[in-house]
């Protein structure tokens, strides 16, 4: 009875504080505008996930972070390192453009030309910034759907270190540790993560498969930054990541056991300097990005692999004109290539270039802010295409309210793979391209410890790529897809020791014949509770709704589930923090795939050391 009072008590005081709540932080964001600008300014559907928020929950990959995120849905084969594809707004795997600091990262080598998440761990992690709707006169193709920037950790004053060890189920064990120093002229930080699991069957359990699949990694990340003078600076960064998975066979619809393995070494980095002239008025950064994803392929006795490589120079100018004006022009040219080699076969090479120059004016006057932006990208083999973007922005201060908006263009180029495999490629096809657009709301009330947010959008994708799965003929221009949904968020944080996200995602996806396209829910919902009942003592209650789906693949309806997760953690003094998570509280059994297996009931702990 006396803790109910204590906690009743402290529920009142949340809601008699929550009339004098202090206002929330605007958070900086650079990749819907590659300028840094407050968040309030951008039109487009933006989602800021900070490294204090994964800690919170526990999250150990990008892939778990991500299943949280309005508009999202996640899809992976089985346990950790399975193969995974994210769909946003309803749309492909390869409509998302993934960035690591601002540098692609997707296996030129894949058959769609995109990337699988599962490898991505959390571990160097600062910001995620998720930006939807069609980011192509900024990034060029990939970003139908919208851009995710991995944005990593990089210490700037003083000397910093951290050390970090989890264990839990299936055996699993991740080991993290960072080292950085920073001054006013050097900043450097290196950070190292480790991971290994044996796993569980990939192949779902539930039909009588029983090896485990386990699962190795290990990453590091090396960041280094040098300002000798206030004029220029010059930026450093690789990133590396060696891992190997076991996987199961699926075929016609089912999952079964077998002995097979992925390897993987991903390797990206960027050189870039910038110089700061008149005054930081013109700020110009020359950058070259390379990235370079190898995989090794054991089908039991038979071997094949790829090597797919982006290399990538850019020069961008940004320019403030006046008070009210930014230019950002952008010239950048890219070449893509792979290597492929199988046991029998001949190896094969094949490569790409595509240049392209940008524009885009960033206004702002008083309460209201638009972008304006135009691209031409000129590929070398199936041409040119343009693309433009206008977003808005309004903000009402008196009465807490911000109308938001954008629409443009995008496009996504076919694939090496798609164009010069030696049976299924095909050298005449065209760019899919995009219109898409969106219009939103976000409202703050009781002095902004609540802020509700509502966004309406819809895209439409034109000669979307296919394969004939009938005649097995090759790639070809097929018909058009449509998405349409509702995104809406409410938060509530009356008090420093209470708050709570509740998120909601409507996505109706069709292809050309207008059927529901697979494994994308019609409905999502998510639930984020977070307490610091004591100090140094927080507590996390994530929860996770997807409705239905069908999987087009076994011809079969996946059913709607609930997952709960709880972590929580202590912090013991400014050195010290234990900690520790269940994952599937509830131990349900369900499916993202059809054929593969989940986790169950799980449970992890660890500490973390830092000074």
């Amino acid at each position: 009875m006396e803790k109910f009072i204590a906690l009743l008590g402290g529920l009142l005081i949340c809601a008699s504080t929550a009339l004098s709540a202090t206002p929330t932080l605007d958070p900086i964001v650079v990749t819907a505008t590659r300028t840094a600008t407050p968040l309030s300014q951008i039109g487009s559907s933006v989602t800021v996930i900070t490294a204090e928020e994964i800690e919170e929950k526990q999250q150990q990959t990008v892939v778990d972070v991500l299943r949280s995120v309005p508009g999202v849905t996640v899809n992976q084969s089985g346990p950790i390192g399975g193969q995974a594809s994210i769909f946003l707004r309803g749309t492909d795997n390869k409509h998302t453009l993934v960035l690591i600091d601002g540098i692609e990262y997707r296996d030129a080598s894949a058959i769609g030309g995109d990337i699988n998440l599962a490898n991505l761990s959390t571990s160097n992690i600062e910001q995620i910034e998720i930006v939807r709707g069609a980011q192509s006169v900024l990034y060029g193709s990939d970003a139908i759907a919208g851009v995710i920037n991995i944005i990593t950790k990089k210490d700037v004053q003083g000397m910093t270190g951290e050390a970090s060890a989890e264990m839990g189920s299936f055996n699993t064990n991740h080991i993290k540790a960072g080292l950085g120093y920073g001054n006013e002229i050097v900043t450097s930080s290196f950070r190292v993560a480790q991971t290994n699991s044996d796993g569980f069957s990939a192949a779902n359990e539930d039909d009588g498969n029983s090896e485990k699949d386990g699962y190795e990694n290990t990453s590091f990340l090396f960041n280094f930054g040098l300002k000798p003078i206030d004029v220029f600076e010059l930026n450093f960064n690789v990133q590396r990541i060696d891992a190997e998975n076991d996987f199961d066979n699926f075929f016609a619809g089912i999952a079964s056991d077998a002995d097979n393995k992925d390897q993987t070494l991903d390797t990206i980095g960027q050189l870039s300097g910038t110089l700061h002239l008149l005054d930081n008025l013109w700020n110009m950064t020359f950058a070259i990005a390379v990235s370079d994803l190898e995989r090794d392929t054991a089908l039991g006795t038979y071997h094949y692999g790829y090597d797919g490589r982006i290399t990538k120079s850019s020069l961008l100018n940004e320019i403030h004109v006046g008070r009210a004006h930014t230019l950002v022009i952008g010239l950048e040219t890219e070449k893509e290539e792979y290597d492929g080699y199988a046991d029998f076969e001949q190896p094969t090479h094949e490569e790409a270039r595509t240049d392209a120059f940008f524009i885009q004016d960033q206004f702002r006057l008083n309460n209201f802010s638009m972008n304006l932006g135009l691209r031409s990208d000129d590929h070398e083999q199936f041409g040119e295409e343009t693309t433009w973007r206008l977003a808005t922005s309004y903000a009402l201060s008196s009465t807490g309210t911000i109308f938001k908006g954008s629409v443009g263009t995008g496009f996504k180029a076919p694939s090496l793979y798609q164009l010069y495999h030696p049976y299924f490629g095909n050298t005449a096809l065209e760019a899919e391209t995009s219109l898409g657009y969106d219009i939103g709301i976000e409202q703050s009330w009781l002095q902004n410890s609540v802020i509700t947010s509502l966004t309406w959008f819809h895209n439409s994708i034109k000669d979307y790529i296919e394969f004939d799965d009938i005649g097995y003929t090759g790639y070809y221009q097929g018909g058009d897809i449509q998405t349409q949904g509702v995104e809406a968020t409410v938060s509530y944080s009356p008090c420093p020791f209470f708050s709570t996200q509740l998120g909601y995602t409507y996505t109706d996806s069709k292809d050309e014949n207008g059927e529901r396209r697979a494994r994308r829910p019609l409905h999502k919902g998510t639930l984020d509770l977070n307490l610091y009942p004591i100090d140094g003592l927080q507590i996390n209650l994530n929860t996770i709704y997807n409705s239905e789906r069908d999987d087009n693949a076994a011809n079969e309806t996946l059913p709607s589930y609930t997952l709960v997760n709880l972590a929580t953690s202590y912090q013991i003094n400014d050195n010290l923090k234990i900690f520790g998570r269940i994952d599937n509280l509830f131990d349900k059994d369900y499916e993202e795939v059809s054929g593969y297996g989940t986790a169950g009931l799980s449970a992890y702990a660890g500490i973390k050391l830092s000074f």
